[in-house]
């Protein structure tokens, strides 16, 4: 592939330098396809192929390509989308993360990754609610998704949200916003980590995932009494060798946010 050749972004393409990429073992050629897969990431192109690569048929490594660059043109040239196409944007994110929910997982998480960075830019005016919507859009009914892909799907989102938050590139008064309306929206994630821990019937995955997420959460200097429920139950986890070390972190976490000293 030819650094050079900027014209040349298509699909077919990125596919040959995906597998120049991953097979071919001269190490120049390798060092050259992924300069040239840079470009094509950053690219107006890229708003044509990547939708492309998400495609089924399609191998991880591909899929995997595709929605990193959706993650990059979101989260890196966030300004180059017109305002009419977030909405577009959204739903067709919401449904590969709906159709990988029970695909590979790293595909899986660079997508919600891509919608949680969305979901930063556009709140809180652009997308009022933007966490309650994602929490409804996944407990709603999702014809061919088995509930526990989507549940896991839903934690592995709102997992991403924070971390997503605090690596974002925000403008620093953008972020004060952004932190605010965040914190504003535990509460539409604080009920449903509650009853996910508390079923008997729940999944040690799917435990070990929400108290991920509470670690992801806590972060974010969520009030302590707002979710002490939860703390409760990460300690009542640590009975659970399988969720030990997620409780832990979850409890250590917690307590040393700035907020639990106040």
């Amino acid at each position: 592939m030819d650094p050079n050749t900027a014209a040349d972004f298509n699909v077919e393409n990125v596919e040959k330098a995906l597998h120049q990429l991953y097979y071919d073992p001269n190490i120049e050629n390798k060092n050259l396809a992924q300069k040239w897969l840079m470009q094509a990431q950053v690219s107006p192109q890229a708003w044509q192929f990547c939708w492309v690569l998400l495609r089924p048929e399609k191998v991880p490594e591909i899929q995997y390509f595709g929605a990193s660059a959706l993650h990059t043109k979101i989260s890196r040239y966030w300004g180059d989308i017109p305002a009419e196409q977030y909405d577009t944007l959204k739903s067709q994110l919401f449904s590969q993360i709906a159709h990988f929910a029970s695909g590979s997982k790293i595909v899986l998480t660079r997508l919600c990754v891509a919608l949680a960075s969305l979901a930063l830019n556009m709140m809180p005016e652009a997308w009022p609610g933007a966490v309650s919507e994602m929490v409804r859009m996944f407990q709603e009914e999702g014809g061919e998704v088995d509930g526990r892909a989507r549940c896991l799907a839903l934690l592995e989102l709102l997992t991403v949200l924070p971390e997503e938050f605090q690596t974002s590139r925000l403008p620093q008064y953008r972020k004060g916003q952004v932190r605010g309306a965040l914190g504003r929206e535990w509460t539409a994630v604080y009920p449903l980590l509650q009853q996910l821990l508390r079923q008997a019937d729940s999944p040690a995955l799917v435990k070990a995932r929400v108290l991920k997420c509470l670690s992801s959460w806590v972060l974010l200097d969520v009030p302590l009494n707002e979710s002490e429920g939860l703390v409760e139950a990460s300690f009542t986890a640590l009975a659970d060798p399988e969720l030990f070390d997620v409780a832990v972190e979850a409890i250590v976490n917690t307590i040393s946010q700035p907020d639990s000293q106040r």
